[in-house]
């Protein structure tokens, strides 16, 4: 067959698989962006310009609740699909998407807790663990927390009030985010706010792993030629800095522990330390490896997720001056000790608003959570049926603006819709706000997969707000500012600008 034969049937066959996918395929029932039907590249372009949270709204307003954003993808903007989708009891698989988060050390890819395909090795390995993460268990290690937002007023004091400089709040909000995860992990800190930096570049090296696993996540095959390549890797690798951080904590801690005792007096148990003593409980089972995989779970999410929440609470406070007033005026009423306590501040109708409109209108993670259709495949409520084999899920960047759900201003940031409207009953009002907590909440995912760090993270941003806004007026340089940001599963903000003050606290 001569090179021309060779071009003519390569087309013929590219024009035949074309025709299929748009006419004859499974899923040709479903609409899609351009060339979605044929190819996985309109997706992968999507998540690479930073902004698929929007283009993916913007794909469902166009073509309705069932999208095909690929040759077997489907993405599903139902918020009543997520009870369906991602269950706790016979729960439907993760697809080959999250595969890329594999580390690969010498030849063998290492999959993780969060990245596992396997629900029967999940639930086996978080079974140990999944006791620590109840709220009760969480507020164990509150002190912690308090070690870090002390260390963070004090540095915020001593650089923009004492010295009239202006505060960077996206990057301070960063440190505080990853140093308070370091500390209730490890009893330590990374040391970003002490020195007031990227230390070892484990920011920069988390944000690029994300930049890359976002597209390639859409594509996930290409990994195998880029990251994962035998022969030369292509892309970054930062999971394997965080993995090698964690061996050498674990040793060290293991080695001062033997050369010097247990750590005495008031000392408060850290992850870490409930993770060794699992070693008696399950020893076939914890070792060194299961230690780090578990710590694993805070390295990987902890810093991330939580800044991007907290970043976005100071953010749209400074853009919505009758927000900011109706914060401080509720926080100066109750009068908080300082660092502020769960115990004072869980009950705060409007600290709980105010977040909640964060993570609905701007949630930590902006990408489809996608698993594959068990056989024999299933129904929508509008019949059209989603074979076996296919890949589909939700972002929660798009339930989040259900004009069902949270109101016909759903694209517009307001904390007041988490609160009694004239003439709504208090049952009216429950319904309400409990469907609104229901969706917004799958940014934590939801059913068997979802996230075990979520009361933690709870904890982490309503003090850390509770705090700065008691102790600080916090405005943008300029009003009229527009940050920036980029979505790459993780949402990345910056450039905040701010002002701080002391407010006074009679």
């Amino acid at each position: 067959m001569t090179l021309g034969q060779v071009a003519v049937a390569l087309v013929l066959a590219a024009i035949a698989y074309a025709v299929y996918q748009l006419r004859f395929s499974r899923l040709s029932a479903f609409p899609g962006p351009f060339g979605s039907q044929v190819t996985d590249i309109p997706r992968a372009v999507a998540a690479a310009t930073g902004r698929v949270d929007d283009i993916h709204r913007q794909w469902h307003k166009k073509y309705g609740t069932a999208v095909r954003i690929g040759p077997n993808a489907i993405s599903i903007s139902d918020p009543n699909l997520i009870k369906v989708i991602y269950a706790t009891k016979n729960a439907w698989t993760k697809s080959d998407m999250y595969e890329p988060n594999d580390v690969l050390i010498g030849k063998q890819r290492m999959p993780n807790m969060f990245n596992t395909r396997d629900n029967a090795w999940h639930d086996k390995i978080m079974r140990p663990i999944r006791g620590f993460w109840s709220m009760t268990k969480v507020l164990e290690i509150e002190p912690y927390i308090d070690q870090t937002l002390n260390l963070l007023v004090e540095k915020l004091d001593e650089k923009y009030i004492k010295a009239g400089k202006t505060c960077m709040m996206d990057d301070w909000i960063a440190y505080f985010a990853w140093d308070v995860t370091a500390n209730l992990t490890f009893g330590r800190h990374y040391g970003f706010i002490e020195r007031e930096t990227d230390v070892d570049n484990l920011i920069v090296d988390s944000t690029k792993g994300l930049y890359y696993f976002a597209p390639i996540s859409q594509m996930p095959w290409l990994d195998n030629l880029l990251d994962k390549n035998p022969v030369y890797r292509i892309g970054p690798k930062p999971t394997l800095t965080g993995v090698m951080y964690a061996f050498g904590v674990v040793a060290q801690y293991q080695k001062d522990i033997k050369e010097k005792g247990p750590p005495q007096g008031d000392h408060v148990d850290h992850y870490l330390d409930k993770y060794l003593a699992l070693r008696e409980e399950f020893p076939d089972m914890v070792d060194d490896n299961q230690i780090v995989n578990w710590l694993m779970l805070n390295i990987l999410a902890g810093g991330d997720t939580t800044s991007a929440m907290m970043r976005a609470v100071v953010y749209y406070l400074a853009k919505t001056p009758g927000n900011y007033r109706k914060l401080v005026d509720e926080l100066d009423e109750v009068k908080l000790s300082l660092p502020a306590q769960w115990k004072d501040v869980q009950g705060l109708p409007y600290l709980d608003a105010v977040i909640r409109e964060a993570s609905r209108y701007n949630p930590g993670i902006a990408m489809i959570f996608e698993r594959d259709v068990p056989e024999p495949g299933f129904s929508l409520p509008d019949g059209r049926f989603i074979p076996g084999g296919t890949k589909v899920g939700i972002n929660p960047a798009v339930t989040n603006r259900d004009l069902e759900i949270f109101g016909p201003d759903a694209d517009g940031w307001d904390a007041d819709r988490w609160l009694q409207k004239e003439g709504e009953s208090k049952e009216e009002f429950a319904q309400r706000v409990q469907r609104m907590k229901d969706v917004s909440e799958f940014t934590f995912g939801a059913g068997n997969r979802v996230c075990m760090g979520k009361n933690l993270a709870k904890l982490e941003i309503y003090k850390l707000i509770a705090t700065l806004y008691s102790l600080y007026d916090i405005k943008l340089v300029d009003p009229e500012h527009k940050w920036k940001y980029h979505d790459a599963w993780f949402v990345y903000q910056w450039d905040m600008p701010m002002i701080l003050s002391r407010r006074s606290r009679s």
